[in-house]
């Protein structure tokens, strides 16, 4: 079977690309890449195969041998930039039409927003400020803050989705118990600003993903609490 797209999916826009696709074309054959079960659970509503499993270059190459594809829309996370680089490489490799669906960038005015442009400037303006510090950049780089930040144990606060392998994840890099909230987005100022306090954090450290990461909200808090934001840019566009 052809497919007409094959969707690099598991994000808010690659719903509103696969809706934008059936509604030119009903009849339109979809084949959606997800990492997680957990994304092909956004996509059960629509019409649309689903591939399920995090791919390297091979696995993509073997998964269009199999499932072959006119073009492929990239709708992956903004920070997900090594699984953009595969995608696009392999599309070039099989002469494949290829296009990046981008995340709307926000503007954002408070002036207590401190920009970095990766994890260990992060980290390194991190030992540079006192205080206890609330993370809401997901376990992904969980170790790397724990092994890097001085005092992490006791100065960090993390929350991530509430699942098995993310409160496993924080519990492996060494984050205390007490500091570690699961929770399932999406969340509110009220809901940003109850942690804080609770956390008593002086510094909320946010991936630059735009309004559907909740940036917005997370700066609204900040500025209601008064404390300081370390936003980390988005990789530079392909």
């Amino acid at each position: 079977m052809k497919y007409n797209v094959l969707v690099i999916a598991g994000t808010t826009e690659s719903r509103q690309v696969i809706e934008k696709l059936l509604g030119e074309n009903p009849n339109a054959r979809i084949l959606a890449s997800v990492a997680t079960e957990l994304g092909k659970e956004m996509l059960l509503e629509y019409d649309i195969d689903v591939h399920v499993g995090r791919l390297d270059q091979d696995g993509f190459l073997a998964l269009l041998k199999e499932n072959p594809c006119e073009k492929i829309i990239d709708a992956s996370h903004p920070f997900a930039k090594i699984v953009s680089e595969t995608v696009k490489k392999v599309a070039e490799s099989a002469d494949i039409s290829y296009e990046r669906y981008e995340r709307t960038n926000l503007q954002y005015d408070y002036e207590g927003i401190v920009h970095v442009k990766d994890v260990q400037e992060a980290i390194t303006l991190l030992n540079e400020l006192k205080g206890n510090v609330f993370l809401t950049t997901g376990v992904n780089t969980a170790a790397a803050y724990m092994s890097g930040v001085e005092n992490g144990a006791e100065r960090l606060f993390i929350r991530v989705l509430d699942n098995v392998s993310s409160l496993e994840g924080c519990a492996k890099a060494g984050y205390p118990e007490g500091h570690v909230f699961g929770k399932m987005p999406p969340f509110t100022v009220e809901d940003n600003v109850k942690l804080i306090r609770e956390t008593e954090a002086e510094v909320l450290v946010s991936k630059d993903s735009g309004k559907t990461g909740g940036v917005d909200v997370k700066v609204e808090a900040c500025r209601q609490t008064g404390i300081k934001m370390i936003l980390i840019d988005r990789p530079n566009a392909l």
